[in-house]
């Protein structure tokens, strides 16, 4: 039986511009890659003429193309608004739909106790995500989502990216490039500042791999969680990174 993984972002971009070698990596060593996307990243301009409607239709288009580069098996849309993310329960009850419908193994998601992250949608969904995840595997959370046919989930293994404590580096020298082409779908973020992006983006790509013994990486904090009495599922063996 194949390995399901599912990464929670906030913006469109988010995947492809912090892990998305790893994603590829992952994909090509035969795991099934979900993505939820809180947000349209709507507000993601600057210029006035453009409308938040437009803008969030050719982003999720674009998120599609990247899609494929990365090779996902599906990407889920949860269209909250740009900007306005929140620790709310309406943000952990759609998070715990898409757990318990996907039903991944491996949960990646932006590191929310990051020092000085300015960007409080990433703050919100990384608490977010981690939040839905305890919600996924309780049946008494949301329980409207058991009736529906849904089952409860219990992800094991918890790989937070952006992260200040990296201790789980995946080489990313083989897909580094393919990471690159899954980023550039996103013109309307990247195109006018390419260069600087691409190479700020292998800079930090041979740092990490300086510090993991790959010419190329990517960091992550990874949490590996055994269960307690409501999933008692303890001949599952902790595999490393």
């Amino acid at each position: 039986m194949g390995k399901v993984a599912l990464a929670v972002c906030a913006h469109p971009d988010d995947l492809e511009f912090f892990c998305g070698g790893s994603t590829i990596a992952m994909a090509r060593d035969g795991w099934d890659v979900f993505l939820a996307i809180a947000t349209d990243g709507d507000r993601g301009a600057h210029d006035l003429a453009v409308s938040r409607e437009s803008l969030a239709a050719q982003r999720r288009e674009e998120s599609r193309r990247a899609g494929q580069t990365l090779g996902l098996s599906g990407i889920v849309f949860l269209g909250k608004e740009d900007g306005e993310l929140y620790l709310d329960p309406s943000l952990r009850s759609d998070l715990t739909r898409v757990y318990r419908k996907v039903q991944p193994d491996r949960l990646i998601t932006f590191d929310p106790w990051r020092r000085y992250e300015l960007h409080p949608d990433h703050r919100a969904i990384g608490f977010a995500a981690l939040d839905a995840r305890l919600a996924a595997r309780l049946p008494l959370y949301y329980a409207d989502q058991l009736r529906d046919g849904l089952r409860v989930c219990t992800v094991r293994e918890i790989l937070l990216f952006n992260t200040d404590e990296p201790d789980c580096y995946v080489d990313i020298t083989g897909t580094f490039d393919a990471k690159l082409s899954a980023l550039a779908e996103h013109r309307s973020q990247w195109e006018s500042i390419w260069d600087d992006t691409a190479r700020s983006l292998r800079q930090e790509a041979e740092r990490a791999g300086r510090a993991s013994g790959h010419v190329m990486a990517e960091a992550f904090k990874r949490i590996f969680v055994p269960m307690g009495p409501v999933s008692a599922d303890w001949d599952l063996e902790e595999e490393g990174c």
